[in-house]
């Protein structure tokens, strides 16, 4: 009953609701414009990434790489470094939710300002999460919706890759090299039957997004796997955000069919360079999710959607979500809000903004 009540009191789920009932209007209910492999594909991964919280691999690893810190910028770089690689796997809003406390906390410790810090861990968030299909949501919806293996979009997504994290490592020498003596304690240790028993049922659950293998059998593995470690665990799965994006996916195929929409969609769609600044300068109002759903059956090419919703997440708080989960995290966890994040965010969203959509004008025209 609690689950439900969280559910439905979620003010993005409502919004969405709100926006697919309006879209009736213009068109009838059709479920076959749910990408229902997204969808499942999304379930099964948050399945598996309850369960490293629950392991708190991250925590573990953080700690571990910060017993070698001893500057200021040391320990931003590794919580950057730590992020970026995270992300990859445990997805940008996992990286966040463990990053952002882990920073506040060390930062009242070792007595420093952490805004910038937190500002990059954001960065580190949205960028690491573009490089794997399984890094954020949108990705999985463009793996499933363009029928990609993994050297196509490995091809697509290592060359920003490789730029995002040159970008964060620029950012990071911002950071004073003030000393530091900080070697925090585990206390704690991982249980490695655990985490490895987790890694095989994750790369089921990978194949089976590669079309490899039957994504069901990594779904049930995966449910499998959570009833047995602890079932409490499925009381802590984002429902939410599932049902949000069956809203998108009802609320973009009605207003799709929408005649004059839909000649819209299909003259930007028809040249790669206009899908690529649609999908750029739609994230920054909607959010780089529902831009990919929208934008994605008028575009025949996948890359340049995929470059322009991966770098439209940075700039606005309402970019990607995990930017206001950031926002969040930091109000929540910081004992004075500092209203300097907002001015900071600002600065370097969009000042990577404006360097990365150049980088990925360049990638499209390159290609």
């Amino acid at each position: 009953m609690e689950v439900l009540k969280a559910t439905f009191k979620d003010r993005i789920l409502q919004i969405t609701c709100g926006v697919a009932l309006f879209s009736l209007f213009f068109s009838h209910l059709e479920l076959s414009d749910i990408n229902w492999q997204t969808i499942i594909s999304l379930f099964a991964l948050m399945l598996i990434i309850q369960v490293f919280q629950k392991l708190k691999l991250l925590d573990y690893c953080a700690l571990l790489l910060l017993r070698y810190a001893d500057t200021q910028r040391k320990l931003v770089q590794l919580l950057v470094l730590l992020t970026f690689i995270g992300s990859m796997i445990l997805t940008n809003d996992v990286g966040i939710i463990t990053m952002v406390p882990l920073a506040v906390s060390l930062g009242k410790k070792a007595g420093i300002k952490m805004t910038v810090p937190v500002v990059l861990i954001t960065l580190a968030a949205n960028l690491g999460s573009l490089i794997t299909p399984i890094g954020n949501p949108q990705n999985l919806f463009l793996l499933a919706h363009y029928h990609l293996n993994a050297i196509e979009f490995f091809k697509m997504s290592l060359p920003l890759g490789v730029i995002s994290g040159g970008l964060l490592w620029g950012w990071s020498l911002r950071i004073p090299t003030q000393k530091l003596k900080l070697n925090p304690e585990i206390d704690y240790k991982i249980n490695k039957l655990a985490v490895s028993g987790t890694v095989v049922i994750l790369a089921f659950v990978m194949v089976g997004i590669f079309g490899i293998l039957p994504l069901w059998l990594g779904l049930g593995l995966a449910l499998g796997w959570v009833f047995l470690l602890d079932n409490q665990l499925f009381k802590k799965i984002d429902y939410a955000l599932l049902l949000t994006f069956c809203g998108f996916f009802i609320a973009v195929g009605n207003f799709s069919r929408i005649s004059a929409v839909d000649q819209l969609l299909t003259s930007l769609g028809s040249k790669q360079h206009l899908i690529y600044l649609a999908s750029l300068g739609l994230s920054q109002l909607i959010s780089n999710v529902p831009a990919a759903i929208l934008l994605a059956p008028f575009s025949k090419i996948s890359y340049p959607l995929f470059l322009g919703v991966s770098i439209g997440g940075l700039g606005t708080l309402v970019a990607s979500l995990a930017n206001l989960l950031a926002y969040k995290q930091y109000q929540h966890y910081q004992e004075k809000g500092n209203q300097n994040f907002l001015k900071q965010f600002s600065l370097i969203n969009f000042s990577s903004l404006c360097f990365l959509g150049i980088a990925g004008w360049l990638l499209l025209y390159f290609s």
